[in-house]
């Protein structure tokens, strides 16, 4: 997907689950359309690359209540290869020890994303 990258890639702390604060950078967004519904996300990235957390409609009934992740690859350009075949559950999921990035609001869609990893248990 292409990607609308920053030009003032602003520095961003976001909290974790067990109250930490991690450092990232707003890198870009992109659109897209979900069921005729025109969406968008907000890519990071820190030391370790680029991430992409996200909560849809379907957060708590389908899909993990906090939402999931993917790792998008930058490709060509200001392409980035985005596949949500490939969206995980955070390991918070299975054991509440584990500190994970809690998604910001601006990565809270209103559609739903029917691909990845659902809920694992009720």
């Amino acid at each position: 997907m292409q990607v609308q990258e920053f030009t003032d890639k602003v520095s961003f702390q976001m909290q974790t689950s067990t109250g930490d604060v991690r450092e990232y950078q707003k890198y870009g967004k992109f659109k897209f359309v979900v069921e005729g519904i025109e969406a968008e996300l907000t890519i990071y990235e820190n030391e370790h690359g680029f991430f992409l957390p996200f909560i849809d409609s379907l957060a708590g009934k389908e899909t993990y209540p906090a939402g999931r992740y993917l790792e998008p690859e930058p490709s060509a350009g200001d392409y980035f290869f985005i596949d949500f075949n490939l969206a995980y559950n955070p390991y918070c999921a299975y054991n509440e020890k584990w500190s994970c990035p809690l998604t910001p609001a601006e990565n809270r869609l209103k559609v739903p994303i029917r691909a990845g990893e659902k809920l694992f248990h009720e």
